[in-house]
This record gives structure tokens, C-alpha cells and sequence, in this order.
């Protein structure tokens, strides 16, 4: 059975060509375009890993992250962040906050994304 993944971003640009990279892998691909929404299909479907950005409307990425962390339901599911900022501080924040990696949008194009996943779940046959 294919790996669904959740894209949470408000830019259908990026939710497009994000979803577009992990269908043509064969990924099942959930989006939603704000934290709040994210949290929610996350909560009630199954998911097997989460991409998300930082800005978004609502509930942020950070918020995001806090909530899972404190969730035993869903702490164990890993979410990748990836976003436009490029700050040291906020990439060491989302690690602290359970994050199992975080990506910088222009240094990690979605063929390399989709490429990290793969190897992620791989590891895990």
C-alpha cells in the first residue's frame, strides 16, 4: 500500500508542485492550505508523514509542531518542515520541537525532497 503524505502549505504553487513530485513517486498525497486544517486531517487520517511550512495562516508550522509533540497519537509520525526562511535559529527550533528534518524551499527542489522520502521510507522495510 502506498505511503500517504500530508503537504501543509498556504501556496498552491508549492502545494501543487509538491503534490505533483510525490504522486509521480507514488506517494498518496492529503494537502492542506493552513495549520489549523492540516491538524485536522492529521488527526483523522492516516498519515504517514507530514510536510510543513512555517507561515501559515491560523496555526502556524511552530504551533503545529508543539501540538504534535504533546499528542501520543500522532507524536511518533514524522513531519519534515520546509520553508521559505532561511534562519539557523528557527531551523534549530523545529528540530527541538520533534521535527525530523527541516528544509530551506530554494536549496531543496521538490525532485530532492521526494527523493529524501523515498530513502526515508526505504530504510524502514
Amino acid at each position: 500500500m502506498a505511503k500517504r503524505i500530508l503537504v501543509i502549505d498556504d501556496s498552491r504553487l508549492n502545494l501543487g508542485i509538491i503534490s505533483q513530485a510525490l504522486s509521480q513517486a507514488g506517494f498518496e498525497v492529503a494537502t492542506a492550505n493552513n495549520g489549523n486544517e492540516g491538524l485536522e486531517k492529521f488527526k483523522k487520517e492516516k498519515i504517514d508523514l507530514v510536510i510543513l511550512d512555517l507561515i501559515l495562516p491560523g496555526l502556524d508550522g511552530f504551533g503545529f509542531l508543539q501540538i504534535c509533540k504533546n499528542d501520543p497519537l500522532i507524536k511518533h509520525i514524522p513531519v519534515i518542515v520546509l520553508t521559505g526562511r532561511d534562519s539557523l535559529e528557527e531551523i534549530e527550533k523545529t528540530k527541538r520541537l520533534g521535527a525530523l528534518e527541516c528544509f530551506v524551499k530554494h536549496r531543496m527542489p521538490p525532485n530532492k525532497i521526494k527523493d529524501y522520502i523515498k530513502s526515508y521510507f526505504n530504510q524502514w522495510k
